[in-house]
């Protein structure tokens, strides 16, 4: 693949995005394919294609020249968004292993290229090739030769002056592989068809840190010194989910807020498994990465399952297990989530903006007044206000089954970890009957219902919500 000229103002990120605003049409090859360029971030883009018969090769099945020019169209593209002004790139070679033969019935295919090594003179990228189910299709690998001056710009690539970056005395930083969209801000880059403004990360996301996982980049907030306490956010959330719990916690204990994989600011990778059961073995490897042997492990929603789930597969870890209005037995996922699950919501979100869902999805789960404010909804949609995240998010949801908790039912059964179960009276999503299934569950454990109190407690009464934790972590 020959990667596409520009002149010498805007580098290739500049061009990508520009690309994505519309304000420049698709290279010919790509219009021909039914290719869409869909995200971009620094060394990775993604790419859909539509697997139909008018890709047949004579065995009825989509021709591997296909789904081998969406593979180099995502690595190509990855390093094009890693080009500094006056660089151009060219493929030099190119290797692909066919895993899985696709018909129409695959649905879109999508192939996300990243950048694996970036030095002065080649770029190796790879990417997976997958389908509408998230099977693995094809995985492919380039080298790139990377070109110090470009020359004539094609007129596809030509965005309107009034949109051309302007001219900077800087030079552009270098590009540090391997890439992570957390060792940089986050600046995620909007399909053509949504006009939303790129949100503001919330003063106290701005701190989070990052560390790498087998599983891919955790996000993470940490704060205080003590004893360690593990907190586990549920699904829309993150680890925003506590911003009102750590501070007052953090005098007492090492507090650890993690994003869920595939959540927040942590990796979205596509092969990734999002399900609790995989949650709760990332969220120990978490531990291990960073040295903890031991913690209070406090979950809500479905993190009270991933949580349930690490106390019963290594129950040494788990010092003490608090649940707030959490997943039990087969109460999840709540219909609102679980309903993401049906074929027509892959084009809704395609352009839909989530914000004035996740608003009334807030509002109905607190109670008190004056809590639902502007920057929570926006830090409770920024992850998912480019069409990589929204995709993400229903990944995410899609990946939800309650039998990770229902199977395991006898050995939860068994746990005689210390726990705390901590309910809002008011909860319109799980009913506070379901704190007592868990009190009946697990043989060690107490019932507190806050009221009043909805169903996101830590930000609805972070105040009931930290002093019933300190008295529980503190009290033998």
């Amino acid at each position: 693949m020959r990667a596409m000229s520009a002149p010498a103002e805007p580098s290739g990120r500049d061009l990508l995005e520009a690309a994505l605003r519309g304000a420049a049409p698709p290279p010919p090859y790509v219009r021909l394919l039914n290719m869409r360029f869909i995200a971009v971030a620094d060394g990775s883009a993604t790419f859909e294609m539509p697997s139909t018969s008018e890709l047949y090769n004579p065995n009825n099945v989509v021709h591997g020249g296909a789904i081998t020019s969406l593979a180099d169209s995502a690595m190509g593209f990855a390093v094009l968004s890693t080009l500094a002004p006056g660089e151009n790139f060219t493929t030099a070679e190119l290797h692909v292993n066919f895993l899985r033969a696709v018909t129409a019935e695959s649905g879109t295919l999508r192939s996300i290229g990243r950048v694996v090594q970036r030095g002065q003179q080649v770029a190796v990228a790879e990417a997976d090739v997958l389908d509408q189910q998230n099977q693995l299709i094809a995985r492919a690998s380039s080298t790139n030769i990377i070109l110090q001056r470009r020359v004539a710009q094609p007129a596809w690539a030509a965005a309107p002056a009034e949109t051309a970056p302007a001219v900077t005395s800087e030079p552009p930083a270098r590009f540090a592989p391997p890439p992570s969209p957390l060792e940089r801000p986050a600046t995620p880059a909007v399909s053509p068809s949504m006009t939303t403004e790129l949100i503001s990360t919330a003063p106290l996301a701005r701190s989070k840190r990052k560390i790498r996982t087998f599983a891919g980049d955790v996000a993470y907030l940490r704060k205080g010194q003590g004893p360690a306490v593990l907190l586990l956010h549920g699904i829309p959330s993150s680890s925003y989910l506590w911003r009102d719990v750590i501070d007052p916690l953090s005098a007492t204990f090492d507090v650890l807020a993690p994003d869920l994989l595939g959540y927040g600011d942590s990796d979205k990778r596509l092969d990734a498994d999002l399900s609790i059961a995989a949650q709760a073995r990332y969220m120990v490897a978490f531990m291990e990465t960073l040295g903890l042997h031991q913690a209070a492990v406090i979950g809500h929603d479905i993190g009270g399952g991933v949580a349930q789930l690490m106390a019963v597969d290594e129950p040494q870890r788990v010092a003490r297990l608090t649940l707030i209005d959490s997943a039990v037995d087969n109460n999840w996922p709540v219909p609102v989530i679980a309903r993401l699950k049906e074929p027509a919501w892959d084009q809704i979100m395609v352009n839909i903006d989530l914000r004035k869902g996740l608003r009334e999805g807030l509002e109905k789960g607190m109670v008190t007044a004056d809590r639902v404010t502007d920057e929570v909804v926006d830090e409770w949609t920024r992850p998912f206000q480019d069409l990589g995240g929204r995709r993400a998010y229903l990944r995410a949801a899609r990946a939800l089954n309650n039998r990770d908790l229902v199977s395991r039912s006898k050995h939860l059964e068994e746990l005689e970890t210390p726990t705390l179960i901590l309910w809002g009276a008011n909860d319109a999503f799980l009913e506070p009957r379901w704190a007592e299934v868990l009190q009946r569950k697990f043989r060690s454990s107490t019932v507190e219902i806050i009221d009043p109190g909805g169903h996101f407690l830590p930000l609805d009464r972070p105040d009931a919500v930290v002093e019933a934790i300190t008295r529980f972590l503190t009290t033998r």
